[in-house]
């Protein structure tokens, strides 16, 4: 249910907003949630919406706030959500009405909450206050049709904001009660926002997937994946009336067949054709248009060596609907424009030019597109919400997402590159400790999850700055099988997890030396997900190189990944098959289990006991392992814990004892045996 939040404690976390604090960072401040989540413009320009954590308990995203946007920032209205719910997506109607849905965190996946199917809906002023969906009561939200019969309905996302129609929105949704075990069908419904009345628009034919609309509303794609073979499946719709269904998968030829990344983003302005991320002739994700009489693409913008990051829209509320951008991250962030008669794409140059070394975002607009809200951040800075009014060009700041982080105190983050050994150009971020000489450094090597369509990307991150400001230089490594270099690059990770991925962050380690930044003798890994496999496997290939290893929620018996939850889906068996073999011996003797008795630098585990990504039997049969064969480690259990911990204190608690054991093995105060770390 919803709870009121008080506005004592509203304006106190508002105050602290307006300035940053001078005192140096602790624990608690590089690793609390944002304060300020999100923020966003209503039509009208009169409200702005936020969302924030709780001001008594510091949980991520648990308040709703709306107030004034003039100067006074008077709060009108907000609610807050309990327990395991966060708010996800909010959206605001024409009618100074805002739409926000919640999601859990307690799913096994504290990074990607999920939907949780309720979708609320409140006015600016706080009246009328209601669940749209599902409502109390199953009677009061049957769909026609015996597929439907007496079933309730959940929200999984939205779809489409009627311009010309106030009252209503396309949403998809779903059912729970019905024989899909864990696979879904999506629906789209037109939702009325006053009362939660839903109307079935269509079923998709496909499981396991979305739609996609045009700028009417009406449902035009379907994509899904294929229950036995897990491959993508894209279907056209000709008409808003018709039932016959196109088949489109033929853009997925050039799919890289593990890691599907092609992708639909709706229609372009003239309605012939499809934006689609489709591969360029180097096998880097480019974005096209797709003619829908021929399926022939048409490239609007593509890199030969990066892979496009995500795209711009044109102004919320204009018609029709057009990508005028597209970001790219070859080291340093870059923005370009493939509309420049657009009149956000020309905001969103000037706005670049104004932020120079920052990454800028216009996350909302008003109708008339004259006023808008503007997120810049950078490596150095959390981010900070601004108001830019277009006529006058002047932007005035509102709030910081984390203003007890003063960007002036944080490091840099440096785009580097290195040849591996065997000759292939590696990219990645070093990051230095701020006022240090550059010299014989301690190191931490910081391989990244994932492993695939995963990258390191320049930007704030709390763990890199946390470490950096306690003296460490920090080394992010976008080895082979990273996503972001192209199909080909990634492709070279698949079934190396083991080998020539773990020689990259080898060699990483041994450039940064060479360069005389990193003393040889104080080297550490740290890893979660993947990066834990890798800190572990790494440590256990190069036993010389490291002094302590961390694993953080870290997959230690690949076999195990046939328990995870991706593992339900057709496509998670396709991965796991295609990425890291299917015969579980060689699973094994890939997995750091196998290879304990290598170990010569100790070891710092931690996990979740409701870790639904990788099943906590890693780390206990990992230490298991350890004990028998004598090898010395320190353990981290949250029993409430998932795949990264969503509580604040058990957030603290980690990263305070993580930094106290590289402090004792790498740190300035760490004892010099004689023989290696371990013995």
């Amino acid at each position: 249910m919803l709870r009121k939040l008080f506005a004592g404690s509203l304006l106190g976390l508002l105050a602290i907003s307006s300035a940053v604090q001078a005192a140096t960072p602790s624990v608690q401040d590089f690793f609390s949630f944002d304060k300020v989540a999100a923020v966003k413009i209503s039509p009208d320009g009169k409200y702005l919406a936020l969302v924030v954590a709780d001001p008594k308990t510091g949980e991520d995203s648990k308040q709703l706030v709306i107030m004034t946007a003039s100067a006074d920032h008077k709060v009108t209205a907000s609610f807050g959500v309990t327990n395991y719910q966060r708010i996800g997506e909010f959206w605001w109607t024409l009618k100074d009405r805002i739409l926000a849905s919640t999601t859990r965190t307690d799913t096994g996946i504290m990074e990607n909450p999920l939907f949780d199917g309720s979708i609320y809906a409140i006015n600016a002023d706080g009246s009328q206050q209601l669940r749209l969906m599902p409502q109390e009561f199953a009677t009061e939200k049957l769909v026609g049709g015996p597929a439907h019969d007496a079933v309730m309905v959940y929200f999984f996302g939205g779809l489409h904001m009627l311009s010309d129609d106030p009252q209503h929105v396309v949403v998809y949704g779903g059912t729970y009660g019905l024989d899909h075990g864990y696979h879904g069908i999506a629906a789209a419904y037109q939702l009325d926002v006053y009362t939660g009345k839903t109307h079935l628009i269509l079923d998709s034919p496909l499981q396991d997937g979305r739609l996609v609309t045009d700028d009417s509303g009406a449902i035009r794609f379907a994509t899904g994946e294929d229950p036995k073979s897990g491959e993508p499946q894209l279907l056209y719709r000709t008409g808003d009336d018709s039932h016959d269904w196109k088949d489109f998968g033929s853009l997925y030829a050039s799919d890289d067949p593990a890691y599907p990344d092609l992708s639909t983003y709706g229609l372009t302005p003239d309605g012939k054709g499809l934006y689609w991320l489709g591969h360029s002739s180097t096998g880097t994700l480019g974005l096209y248009s797709a003619d829908l009489a021929s399926s022939k693409l048409t490239e609007i913008y593509s890199d030969p060596d990066i892979d496009v990051d995500s795209m711009v829209w044109s102004f919320d509320w204009q018609e029709p609907r057009k990508i005028v951008a597209v970001n790219t991250m070859p080291g340093f962030p870059g923005v370009h424009i493939v509309d420049g008669d657009d009149p956000k794409a020309q905001v969103l140059a000037s706005l670049y030019q104004a932020f120079d070394g920052h990454m800028v975002e216009i996350t909302s607009n008003t109708r008339d597109g004259s006023q808008m809200v503007v997120h810049v951040s950078s490596d150095k800075d959390p981010g900070e919400y601004y108001l830019f009014n277009a006529k006058t060009g002047q932007a005035t700041i509102l709030f910081a997402a984390k203003p007890e982080i003063d960007p002036k105190a944080m490091a840099d983050m440096r785009p580097i590159d290195f040849k591996s050994r065997d000759g292939l150009v590696i990219h990645g971020y070093l990051t230095l400790p701020p006022g240090s000489n550059g010299k014989d450094l301690p190191l931490i090597i910081n391989p990244h999850g994932g492993p695939h369509g995963i990258r390191d990307e320049w930007g704030w991150d709390p763990e890199v700055q946390y470490f950096a400001a306690h003296g460490y230089a920090v080394l992010q490594v976008n080895y082979r099988g990273s996503g972001g270099y192209g199909m080909k690059f990634q492709d070279l990770g698949y079934g190396h997890w083991a080998d020539t991925m773990q020689d990259d962050l080898a060699d990483g380690v041994q450039w940064v030396e060479q360069q005389g930044i990193a003393d040889p003798k104080r080297v550490c890994i740290y890893g979660a997900s993947y990066g834990g496999y890798a800190a572990l496997e790494n440590g256990e290939r190069n036993p010389k190189l490291y002094k302590c290893i961390v694993g953080y929620v870290g997959l230690y018996d690949m076999r195990t990944m046939n328990d995870s939850d991706f593992s339900h889906y057709a496509s998670g068996k396709h991965y796991i098959g295609a990425v890291a073999g299917r015969d579980d011996a060689a699973l094994l003797a890939d997995s750091p289990l196998s290879g304990v008795d290598k170990l010569e630098a100790p070891v710092f585990i931690a996990y979740g006991g409701q870790d639904h990504r990788v099943v906590p039997k890693n780390a206990e049969e990992m230490m298991a392992a350890m004990d028998k064969a004598g090898k010395p480690y320190e353990k981290f259990y949250d029993p409430m814990g998932y795949h990264g911990f969503a509580d604040p204190e058990q957030r603290y608690n980690l990263y305070t004892q993580m930094l106290a054991f590289f402090d004792k093995n790498i740190g300035p105060n760490a004892a010099k045996p004689a023989t290696t770390a371990g013995k």
